[in-house]
């Protein structure tokens, strides 16, 4: 008796040790949000039905030395899409809307769009509908400048073309889901707010969860967000995006913990819904796309996930779950720090295993390089361009090699392998290959292993004299965004103004392609006579975006003396 006395006490201290042993690793984590006057934030860890880790951590009100609590509510960022997405799957299971509906159904102000859109297509980011902020900024608005829902439907019904023929790519598009709250409220006569409290999160006990896209913080239990601008100084985050669908859900780490549980161990009830949260899908061209309806479906380390981050000014959140291990990790912050993503690792690699399986090295063949016919290497030799990427790689020929040469400088040595195949030097992993066409070596075609091939056309890289660079100036005009850029040209440099934005350089890449300060690209469409009719601009989450040169406006010429 006595000895199975001290086995159950051996057994109980064990158990305190282990624990305790995690406790301390976790806290050395965070232990930098534990310092004076810092902001912080809470962590919350379950596996399988048991919490077992629940810690606070900094302030969540700097002024006032309020501290963090396991009750602390944050806004969770684009982690609200997933809310967002349940709504539609809720009123899909309720047959009061299908998944596979065109949305001008519902938003018959849409109606500019070159393509038809589905309800599907925005819950996977594949609608091609280009993205807000990112829309905005292109039509003048600052950083700061206050965006609501109303601002984004008006420019969003504005449209007439899309980013790419819907479900042909993925590209992550915030204006999707403000769209899908906008059916939400359509299909249901009801505020956002309240169907969402009424229909999800009161059900599922989310009594921390709520919609505020004022950003008033009137709730006590509220972080306060910061920002770094320095050693231990910060500032109060502003947050300008006062807008539903595609965030503005505030919640508490308890709050998400239950919700993320619901992806590997939901009741009866919600299995159905959660089932269908999951579902991804594969592009027009076969590719996977694992952005399901508001998560991510992917892996870490070879561990199956459910995951979502999120960020707004001055709050970080990550909300995921490892089905497999019925595994659920929540991390919310009110300090916009790069740290906090590496945090989040090493917070996850202390309860997962890496299963990811390296492959057996196969036994390549050996490779025979063929001798270079000089007259081809000439050929191959030149600038080529990109077109869909809108970058550059230049191939010449120095000490009987082909070299292939990219943007930053850096450069592989092209083996050849056929007469217009090179097999690239001196790269680890992947096999690349860089293959010239027949048709006068004007089409280079680079494959990197799986990926699909980057096309690259032969252009002439001479510079531009300041005639040729004259062609280029003019005032742009962009009927979907109501805006006017005027392009000069002043002592020999391209010089673009916007009356929100100021000045800004220009740089010709090549022929009728221009970077906008790094910051966007353009590209000069002409007419049958070789006129100049209008240009198109990108940028991230925008794709040619048409403006039109107005014929009666000319920008300034003002030329060095």
């Amino acid at each position: 008796m006595k000895k199975n006395i001290l086995i159950l006490f051996a057994s109980i201290f064990s158990l305190y040790a282990s624990a305790q042993n995690l406790n301390d690793k976790i806290n050395l984590i965070f232990n930098e949000w534990n310092q004076p006057n810092h902001p912080g934030g809470v962590v919350s860890i379950m596996k399988k039905d048991q919490l077992i880790f629940s810690k606070a951590y900094g302030l969540a009100n700097i002024k006032y030395n309020i501290q963090n609590k396991t009750e602390t509510i944050f806004n969770i960022g684009s982690v609200s899409k997933q809310f967002t997405a349940m709504g539609i799957v809720l009123l899909h299971l309720d047959n009061k809307l299908s998944i596979d509906d065109d949305i001008c159904k519902y938003l018959p102000e849409l109606k500019g769009f070159n393509h038809q859109v589905s309800i599907r297509h925005l819950l996977h980011h594949t609608s091609g509908i280009r993205s807000t902020p990112e829309l905005f900024g292109l039509a003048g608005w600052r950083d700061g400048d206050a965006i609501t829902t109303d601002d984004d439907y008006r420019y969003l019904c504005k449209q007439t073309h899309l980013n790419f023929e819907p479900g042909s790519e993925f590209m992550y598009s915030n204006s999707g889901y403000i769209l899908l709250a906008k059916i939400i409220e359509t299909v249901t006569q009801q505020n956002f707010n309240e169907w969402m409290k009424e229909n999800i999160f009161i059900p599922l006990n989310m009594t921390s969860t709520f919609v505020d896209e004022s950003n008033s913080n009137s709730n006590a239990n509220i972080a306060t967000p910061y920002m770094m601008v320095g050693e231990q100084q910060y500032i109060v985050g502003e947050n300008s995006s006062l807008d539903i669908g595609a965030s503005n859900i505030y919640s508490s780490v308890q709050d998400l913990t239950v919700w993320m549980q619901n992806f590997y161990k939901p009741s009866q009830q919600w299995a159905k819904a959660f089932s269908l949260l999951k579902t991804t899908d594969t592009l027009i061209n076969g590719t996977a796309n694992n952005y399901a309806y508001g998560v991510f479906v992917d892996e870490f380390f070879g561990n199956k996930r459910v995951q979502h981050t999120g960020g707004v000014p001055g709050y970080l959140s990550f909300a995921t779950c490892y089905p497999e291990e019925e595994l659920t990790i929540v991390l919310l912050t009110n300090l916009t720090s790069q740290q906090v993503n590496h945090q989040n690792i090493r917070l996850t690699q202390l309860f997962l295993k890496n299963k990811q399986h390296k492959p057996k090295a196969s036994k390549q063949k050996t490779l025979k390089p063929i001798a270079l016919i000089l007259d081809l290497v000439k050929k191959y030799s030149g600038d080529y361009w990109n077109d869909k990427d809108n970058y550059a790689r230049k191939i010449y020929f120095k000490n009987d090699t082909l070299w292939y040469q990219r943007t930053n400088g850096s450069k592989s040595p092209l083996i050849p392998i056929d007469e217009h195949k090179f097999q690239m030097g001196e790269i680890k992993g992947d096999i690349i290959t860089v293959k010239f066409n027949d048709d006068n070596q004007k089409k280079m075609i680079v494959k990197d292993g799986n990926n699909l091939p980057a096309i690259f056309i032969k252009y002439d890289s001479t510079p531009a004299t300041k005639k040729q660079l004259q062609e280029y100036v003019g005032s742009f005009y962009s009927p979907e965004l109501e805006t006017t850029y005027l392009i000069s040209l002043i002592n020999g440099n391209l010089i673009g103004y916007h009356y929100r934005h100021g000045e800004f350089y220009i740089e010709l890449l090549k022929k009728d392609v221009t970077s906008w300060s790094g910051m966007a690209f353009s590209k000069y469409k002409r007419d049958i006579n070789g006129e100049i009719i209008g240009i198109s601009v990108s940028l991230n989450r925008i794709n040619d975006m048409w403006f039109i040169k107005n014929k009666s406006a000319v920008g300034n010429t003002i030329s060095s003396k």
